[in-house]
């Protein structure tokens, strides 16, 4: 086996190894010989084992990831590597336990703690394999101190459009990205938006004659939360309105997701990419700290929320579509 194919194939163990082994009875014969499938991992930020309607949230509206859901193997005991966001990130892109790589906690803008350069990822694995690679979204694995630590490029990435941690001020209009190592500047439109948007230009202009690797951590539903008023007038019914605007934030996020599974539609891509939602962590707790007055997340069944060791705080929705491997509309508690 030449070294490529090996290193293709360790990546590829990664990345089910860390949403956890498919039940035997989800699974199909396997993918045609030869044939290198695409990834595309779509990670959420803060959302509840309980928040998506697949999961049996009485209210939240998320029609794409449960039409996803139903079309391959929903996954009721898939856990993220920590109950805190860089930490789980750090575990989800290296397949190791975050401690392993120094990341203990989340990272502040400025904080010395980062992913070392040279720490083994799914992307560049899967890039020294010919892969293609992109991320788009809240990366959260560096507290960008100019010069002195990697950025995802360094990680394998080919291109990025990243924030530090959260988008700012909001998940509207967002002032912080990155696009390979250039700030943007002031963006209009809600985060959820723009890093899809972004995941489709990528997609447009990629090589189609070689496989990609398609990250697209979203910061929905993580405070400070925002969604646009066509998503929060969905919910009328909600009381507060911070709950409204909560759960529009996360059909909106469903509504994008929508969107990028659309493209993959349009440039018939389905039935060669792998497709992979979840969570880094339980949802937040509401009014934990000043700004987290919108975080109506729930954990469904679990006890406990973000930052505990209870279930609450590691058990995550997961969601895989991998055609020709997972069977449609099975669910696996593996």
């Amino acid at each position: 086996m030449t070294a490529p194919a090996t290193t293709a194939r360790r990546a590829i163990a990664f990345l089910l190894a860390l949403l956890v082994a498919l039940a035997a009875s989800s699974l199909t014969p396997g993918i045609a010989a030869g044939k290198r499938p695409n990834f595309v991992v779509l990670l959420c930020d803060d959302l509840g084992y309980g928040d998506l309607g697949c999961f049996g949230h009485p209210s939240i509206q998320t029609p794409h990831l449960d039409r996803l859901a139903e079309q391959g193997v929903r996954l009721t005991n898939c856990y993220a590597g920590a109950p805190v966001c860089s930490p789980s990130r750090a575990a989800l892109l290296t397949g190791r336990a975050p401690q392993r790589a120094g990341i203990f906690d989340w990272i502040p803008l400025r904080s010395p703690m980062h992913l070392p350069q040279g720490t083994p990822t799914i992307a560049s694995l899967l890039k020294t394999a010919g892969y293609q690679t992109c991320v788009t979204g809240k990366w959260h694995l560096t507290g960008f101190v100019d010069g002195k630590q990697p950025m995802p490029n360094e990680h394998g990435f080919d291109h990025y459009f990243v924030t530090q941690n959260n988008a700012r001020p909001s998940h509207k209009d967002p002032v912080n990205f990155i696009r390979n190592g250039r700030p943007v500047g002031p963006l209009q439109g809600n985060s959820s938006t723009l890093i899809v948007s972004e995941a489709i230009a990528w997609l447009g202009k990629r090589d189609r004659d070689r496989p990609f690797f398609l990250y697209v951590p979203f910061h929905a539903p993580h405070e400070p939360i925002a969604a646009d008023d066509e998503f929060v007038a969905r919910y009328p019914q909600a009381q507060p309105r911070n709950r409204a605007i909560y759960y529009g934030n996360v059909t909106q996020m469903d509504h994008e997701v929508g969107r990028l599974l659309a493209e993959l539609d349009r440039q018939g891509l389905t039935d060669s990419t792998a497709v992979i939602f979840t969570s880094d962590n339980g949802p937040e707790t509401l009014n934990r700290y000043r700004g987290a007055r919108r975080s109506y997340g729930s954990p469904g069944e679990l006890r406990g929320m973000k930052l505990h060791l209870y279930e609450g705080g590691t058990r995550v929705p997961g969601i895989v579509r991998w055609p020709g491997v997972t069977r449609a509309g099975t669910v696996s508690a593996e």
